[in-house]
């Protein structure tokens, strides 16, 4: 595979020659004009041209092959892979041409046809390599069902993606951004012809027009880019690239240089030691950072001594010195680098985090960004950020702002009607922001009498202000029982639910638990009228103690992540007895489970008289949750399933007396505002009792 960037500097592309204009010439003519072309690197109409000489002579296989080289070479994923279909199965011929075709499909996004390609590929391979080679296709597999799970999981709603504007982006490459500022770009571009360095400044949210950056050397003839600025803004290191006219990827030859700032001016760049600048290899990509008195070089080459193509390594020299008297280079190691090639480090001092791209790690494309904690070459295992930084195409560049609230990326993928092709490689800019949370209020309306869903009811939700008072927001009738509110975090609210022929039933919360939920609300049970002689408020008044707290029931689903609802069997009644707890006071500690019972209860049943503190009732219960660290030095925590409601309720226990529980409530009530309804209830011979509310 052609790296794409050594330098990013392949300007692909000339407008491609219109061939349908010039149907009429020969397959051998159309041969003549690709071989000139593709001699010239204008691969792009050569590939058109070599096109054209196989739709006429569809038996030579190799025109076909020969397009679908000039397309792959400037990335031009589909036409490559259009071209190639035709020869895809002719391995003997072409030699890993199957590999190449489902690596084009990879890269146009189609992750499944990729898929079944690379596996055909493999099974029909026997060359000597084919271990090398198998390895090679499981990664590439492994990238494919990656970016099946990205595309379930969608793109991380924190990362904010920008194509930036004209004054930036040109229909040639733009490469190698620094984050000079938030407001100042430094980045590379060949806009005139050869690769130079520009700036640009945001004003008004507005990148401005991009210029050739001020005071710097003059660099007669050579691609000058990709250059990175200590911290002190003394030095700043760049590459200065020679390139061959048939140049681009590999054939091109990169050093990286040195300029001193002096005053407002730069001195003539020094070229690093020919052991960082090896011959006859590529040394680019310089990333610099200071650590007390070291300054750290980060760069990419393909020197000898590596694990694959190009490699990250790094060197170190003493900020005190004025002297380019750095170490010798050190592999970055195996946790980072590949049989494939690494590219474009950027280390963030804060983070502690390497940001390189790689072909050779597991990608969803060519190459992907990834980030890895560590420094030097200790690492931990490298990590891919995901979309949308990544995408099928190729990225690279990752480099973030001084304030941390963003950066740049460089990427070659289609977006939108913005850019069309993969051909040439823009700038985009990304941005952390905080999603959008819509909190809620749902649940359902039953009747208390038979437990059923109730239908066509009408519920209302009030905002309560500090000093208790309602204040009507929205009233919905519900035709299946069901509720649904938007609401804000950290308010009081209020739920009523009215239906001809019962008594309204209403509820309290409020969303300050809104770091760890997005849902709250809770069953609503109504009494039919005429059912045990009560009225609407007796009837409010046993819902509120004989339903297990419902109104706690507030915060039921986490925010991260949706918890699968917990379904609990009831115990199967024992009839042996269960090991006793220890007495507590007068209580005798004999256990027994009843037949009837309608709890799981995760504590002993004891015999006698005694009390316990109801604090909640949930419908997942964590007892580890941090809610609880205050009352669990008070008495030990429990958990009851009641079945008839799917709830948990959440008890402090055992209480020998009832003074004891009052003693206690208070505390519990004001640990967390979430207990503020707590109750004591009486337990006999282990058998929930009455609910005592003081």
């Amino acid at each position: 595979m052609k790296n794409p960037i050594i330098l990013s500097l392949f300007a692909a592309c000339l407008l491609a020659f219109n061939v349908q204009a010039q149907d009429k010439l020969s397959w051998k003519k159309h041969v003549k004009l690709a071989d000139e072309l593709e001699a010239k690197a204008q691969y792009a109409d050569a590939g058109e041209h070599y096109r054209a000489a196989f739709k006429q002579k569809t038996k030579k296989k190799e025109l076909a092959y020969m397009a679908g080289e000039c397309f792959y070479t400037i990335r031009d994923y589909r036409n490559a892979a259009e071209v190639w279909k035709n020869v895809k199965d002719d391995n003997a011929t072409f030699p890993l041409i199957g590999l190449r075709y489902a690596r084009c499909l990879k890269q146009n996004g189609e992750h499944e046809a990729a898929s079944s390609e690379f596996v055909k590929f493999l099974g029909n391979y026997n060359g000597p390599d084919k271990t090398a080679i198998s390895q090679q296709v499981q990664t590439e597999l492994r990238g494919c069902e990656l970016a099946a799970q990205y595309t379930m999981k969608g793109d991380d709603p924190n990362i904010v993606l920008e194509h930036l504007s004209a004054n930036i982006n040109t229909p040639e490459t733009e490469f190698g951004p620094i984050a000079f500022s938030d407001e100042a770009l430094y980045f590379s571009s060949t806009m005139a012809k050869r690769a130079e360095i520009y700036r640009s400044i945001k004003s008004g949210g507005d990148w401005g027009k991009s210029q050739p950056i001020d005071n710097f050397p003059v660099i007669e003839g050579d691609h000058f880019c990709n250059g990175t600025l200590t911290p002190d803004a003394s030095r700043f290191y760049f590459t200065i690239c020679k390139s061959e006219e048939k140049w681009g990827g590999l054939t091109t030859h990169c050093e990286i240089f040195v300029t001193r700032r002096v005053g407002k001016t730069w001195t003539s760049p020094e070229r690093l030691p020919d052991y960082i600048n090896e011959q006859n290899v590529s040394t680019t990509q310089p990333n610099v950072i200071q650590d007390g008195n070291t300054e750290i070089l980060y760069f990419s080459s393909n020197r000898n001594g590596g694990l694959g193509g190009m490699d990250i390594w790094y060197t170190t020299r003493e900020i005190s010195s004025n002297a380019n008297d750095f170490t010798l280079p050190i592999n970055a190691g195996s946790r980072v680098n590949t049989k494939g090639d690494e590219i474009t480090p950027f280390y963030d001092k804060i983070e502690g985090n390497l940001y390189f791209a790689s072909n050779g790690q597991v990608s969803i494309g060519g190459f992907d960004i990834f980030k890895t904690k560590g420094s030097k070459s200790q690492w931990q295992t490298a990590e891919n950020v995901g979309t949308p930084l990544n995408s099928p195409a190729d990225d690279f560049s990752f480099v973030k702002t001084p304030s941390g609230k963003g950066g740049f990326i460089v990427s070659n993928r289609s977006y939108g009607m913005e850019k069309v092709n993969t051909t040439d490689e823009d700038i985009f800019s990304f941005s952390y922001e905080t999603p959008v949370v819509q909190y809620t209020a749902r649940g359902e309306v039953f009747s208390k009498a038979s437990r059923e869903v109730l239908d066509d009811v009408e519920v209302a939700i009030y905002e309560i202000d500090d000093k208790g008072q309602r204040r009507f927001m929205k009233k919905v009738a519900s035709s299946n029982g069901h509720y649904d509110f938007a609401i804000e975090p950290s308010h009081k609210y209020a739920l009523e639910a009215t239906k001809d022929g019962f008594f309204a039933a209403s509820y309290e919360f409020d969303s300050n638990d809104y770091n760890t939920y997005t849902d709250f609300g809770a069953p609503l049970y109504m009494e039919p009228y005429g059912v045990g002689g009560g009225n609407e408020e007796e009837s409010m008044k046993e819902d509120a103690q004989k339903l297990a707290m419902d109104e706690k029931v507030a915060a039921p689903v986490a925010k991260k992540e949706m918890p699968a609802k917990e379904t609990v069997k009831p115990e199967t009644p024992k009839k042996e007895v269960l090991k006793p707890e220890a007495p507590k006071k007068e209580v005798v500690a004999t256990t027994t489970t009843k037949s009837n019972v309608d709890a799981i209860n995760a504590a002993p049943l004891t015999t006698g008289t005694y009390y316990k503190i109801q604090i909640i009732a949930l419908k997942k219960v964590d007892l580890n949750h941090s809610r609880f660290s205050n009352v669990k030095n008070l008495r030990r925590i429990d958990k009851e399933f009641y079945s008839d409601r799917n709830l948990y309720r959440v008890m402090v226990a055992d209480y020998a007396t009832l003074d004891e529980a009052r003693a206690d409530l208070p505390n519990i009530r004001n640990s967390n505002k979430d207990f503020s309804d707590a109750f004591i209830v009486e337990y006999k011979d282990g058998e929930r009792g009455e609910t005592i509310s003081q």
